[in-house]
């Protein structure tokens, strides 16, 4: 997998989600599944500007178990990489040259920029 760290100059308006992590799993590097989303998902208007960290796949959708098991992934991903993530997940679908993507966006606290 490939992970990325963005900074947006302007916000993102395609088809957004947000999931709310609970505070006490999103900054351990081995969470507990089954205590890890608190709420979700939620429409989103859009991705403010900010940091963010990311992972994106070549899917239409991804079901509960692959949704959880990435977003867990993201954090361990930046977390090893000293990025401190807040504790919401967008979830954001798109068609990338003709094809189906789905992103994971993590936005870092400002104390990480």
């Amino acid at each position: 997998m490939d992970f990325y760290r963005v900074f947006l100059k302007s916000p993102v308006l395609e088809k957004l989600t947000l999931y709310s992590i609970n505070p006490e799993e999103s900054f351990k590097i081995d969470p507990s599944a089954e205590k890890y989303f608190i709420s979700g998902p939620e429409g989103a208007a859009e991705l403010s500007r900010g940091e963010y960290y990311f992972i994106q796949f070549r899917k239409e959708n991804l079901n509960k178990n692959e949704l959880l098991e990435a977003a867990m992934e993201l954090q361990k991903e930046a977390l090893w990489n000293r990025l401190k993530p807040e504790s919401k997940l967008f979830v954001r679908s798109l068609f990338e040259d003709n094809s189906p993507v789905i992103q994971l966006w993590r936005p870092l606290l400002p104390s990480t920029l």
